[in-house]
């Protein structure tokens, strides 16, 4: 009875690691994609201040 008991337990643990591997790995693609987004966010308003340079540089150089 003593090793089915300690089968459980091993297995159980076993289990609950698995499970806490999963969350991790699921919570740093998490991490990773919003990383991602924030990347792409700041390419955008680069992208946005670049082109509000030149129309200002265009104006500028016709006057």
């Amino acid at each position: 009875m003593g090793r089915f008991v300690v089968l459980v337990l091993v297995f159980l643990l076993l289990f609950f690691l698995v499970l806490l591997l999963v969350l991790v790995v699921l919570l740093l693609q998490l991490l990773v994609f919003e990383l991602f987004l924030f990347e792409l966010l700041l390419l955008l308003v680069l992208l946005l201040q670049l082109l509000v340079q030149l129309k200002l540089w265009t104006r500028s150089s016709r006057l």
